[in-house]
């Protein structure tokens, strides 16, 4: 476990002793593709750190629809706003490929803050990160059309694979359409028509970008200097 624990950016700044105690709070949770880790409304028992894995943070509609807020890949954590706080989770959390989790209790998490003016830090960043991810998203759906969001996308998504020109979709289409509050329809509308004027090619999960001087004159001018938060094949 506490192999594990040093490779979590959470934890850098714990010494051995501190990293004892935090390891001993911790416990390993596998789970399989699309299980439910949180729901709405659940107390808080920690912070989690994912291994390996995609999560996504959901909330629900009346009507039955949900938003995805969040999708979550290895090296992230969640659940640290309500473990501070001592609220109830506000979204559902769910597997969307077989994961790997720590959940590490909050009692060692508040004393060691209060040791360690570091970890505290990384603490206030970590909360600091999802809240301005959250005032970007704001301004996406807010100013920003569908063509524009999904160009910005690609563009951020293309600047984190190996391969500059291609972005590979990992993730279910509908939940990255949800993630920028695009219908499926929307989203598969975009695509077409980016393909149709000969910025990109589709080919499956693979998108080929053709023009990315087209592209980047497509992009939002906020989005060009303020990536927003999404992980693997989407780390929104």
């Amino acid at each position: 476990m506490k192999g594990i624990l040093t490779h979590a950016s959470l934890y850098q700044a714990l010494d051995n002793a501190q990293l004892e105690r935090v390891a001993a709070a911790t416990k390993c949770i596998r789970l399989k593709k699309d299980t439910t880790v949180v729901q709405r409304g659940d107390v808080s028992h920690g912070v989690y750190w994912i291994v390996y894995g995609q999560v996504s943070l959901t909330c629900l509609f009346l009507n039955g629809g949900e938003k995805v807020v969040a999708l979550l890949d290895s090296n992230k954590c969640f659940g640290i706003g309500e473990m501070l706080l001592n609220k109830p989770f506000l979204t559902n959390a769910l597997t969307t490929d077989d994961a790997m989790l720590l959940l590490t209790r909050p009692e060692p998490i508040m004393q060691i803050a209060q040791e360690n003016f570091s970890f505290a830090r990384e603490i206030m960043t970590c909360m600091g990160r999802q809240f301005y991810t959250l005032m970007a998203d704001i301004e996406s759906y807010s100013l920003f059309s569908a063509k524009q969001r999904m160009v910005q996308f690609l563009i951020r998504q293309s600047s984190r694979q190996n391969d500059a020109d291609t972005v590979e979709l990992l993730t279910n289409k509908n939940l990255i359409a949800s993630r920028l509050s695009l219908t499926p329809e929307t989203f598969s509308r975009v695509l077409r028509e980016l393909s149709d004027t000969g910025v990109i090619s589709v080919s499956g999960k693979h998108i080929h970008i053709l023009d990315r001087q087209q592209m980047e004159l497509l992009a939002p001018v906020p989005a060009r200097n303020l990536p927003m938060s999404m992980p693997r094949g989407l780390t929104v």
